[in-house]
């Protein structure tokens, strides 16, 4: 079976697909991951082969571009068009196409927010399979149909372009939310466990040690630190100083450095991967993104969420309904909000008990390499 994966460029949205393919590889599938820029660089490092569609670009720093320029407009001033998530699919979409007529897929697994999947998929006339990546917006929910629709509609003038049939439904969704959190199983939703892949790097010496007090990492993901959505970082951290705790702050190093001086008890880290850090950790406090929210609650950890864009206030919703954690509005989240909200978690064990029993269930469900037969099934049936 040859199979063509696609995602959008940032790391957080093409990440999350690559145990998948992986699975799909040591099943003896032919997989070719498509992408741009730093992100098919990323894939190939994660020892998958990759194409980039767009070379000499970079689709991500666009996107970023026209996001900025969309919530600079003041208020009764018309909105740019160009900017949302329908923009991966516009830029990418004909490279995409390229690529498929000449890798001849089987099958086409793509994420939403790669919107060009469904297109590429019905030119070809193969199956297609939405992989998603996120805690909230999959599947059926309302939030990703919405979604799902707002691509499409921005997509219509590129699939009009290039002359393309208009693009069949998904023959599936896959979901990796545990099943307390959203996630189903039947017909059109397939459940996949949730592995974490944070990328592969040479680990510093202290990273699997048990710590000494209770370990907290603070992460605000790959994307706010570039916009320099850092908040009251600095003066949390300050805060931290006077706790009987280890702060693992996990941040690019020069986005570390604006924060001045840290205290004695913070660890400046850089990237390291999570899903090694987690399983020492009593708690973790970060952003809100679905892979690093995912993650945590891989490895039952609870969570502090500090929402400020896309889908984190809903995944921050999510996370506090189920009692794993606990949310911060951005307008809430002073220093002293932020470390009143970590003491709890320590201090009171229900959270720790209901992220043991999320992790429970996410262990549960089927492996990505389950969910290769399924696949197969799906191409075997055409």
């Amino acid at each position: 079976m040859r199979v063509l994966s696609m995602a959008a460029p940032g790391s957080g949205l093409f990440l999350p697909t690559v145990p998948l393919a992986w699975a799909l590889r040591t099943a003896g599938h032919e997989v070719l991951v498509a992408n741009n820029g730093q992100a098919a660089e990323t894939l190939v490092a994660a020892g998958l082969s990759a194409v980039d569609v767009c070379p000499g670009r970079d689709v991500f720093g666009e996107f970023m571009a026209a996001s900025r320029a969309i919530n600079m407009t003041l208020p009764g001033e018309p909105r740019p068009r160009r900017g949302g998530l329908g923009l991966f699919g516009e830029e990418m979409a004909e490279g995409l196409l390229k690529v498929a007529e000449e890798f001849r897929p089987d099958l086409v697994l793509s994420t939403l927010e790669q919107g060009a999947g469904p297109l590429v998929a019905t030119a070809l006339g193969v199956p297609y399979v939405e992989q998603s990546v996120r805690l909230a917006w999959a599947g059926s929910d309302e939030q990703a149909t919405t979604y799902r629709r707002s691509i499409a509609e921005y997509l219509e003038p590129t699939r009009a372009k290039l002359g393309l049939d208009e693009p069949a439904a998904a023959a599936a969704a896959i979901d990796v939310r545990p099943p307390s959190m959203g996630g189903r199983d039947d017909a059109a939703e397939w459940s996949m466990r949730y592995v974490p892949y944070n990328e592969s790097r040479l680990l510093p010496e202290w990273a699997l040690e048990a710590p000494s007090r209770p370990r907290v990492c603070l992460t605000l993901g790959s994307v706010l630190p570039l916009s320099g959505e850092l908040g009251e970082l600095a003066a949390f951290l300050r805060e931290c100083g006077g706790l009987d705790v280890e702060v693992i702050l996990a941040m690019g190093e020069d986005q570390a450095a604006a924060l001045g001086p840290v205290p004695d008890n913070v660890r400046v880290a850089g990237w390291v991967p999570l899903s090694t850090l987690l399983p020492t950790c009593a708690a973790i406090v970060h952003h809100g993104g679905a892979g690093t929210a995912l993650t945590a609650l891989v490895h039952g950890v609870p969570q502090l969420v500090v929402p400020r864009l896309a889908d984190q206030p809903v995944n921050a919703a999510v996370i506090e309904a189920r009692g794993v954690g606990l949310a911060r509005a951005p307008h809430e989240a002073t220093a002293a909000a932020v470390k009143d909200g970590l003491l709890r978690l320590l201090d009171v064990p229900d959270y720790q008990l209901a992220a043991r029993e999320v992790q429970a269930e996410i262990a549960s469900r089927p492996s990505p390499a389950a969910l290769v037969a399924r696949l197969e099934k799906l191409v075997g049936a055409r």
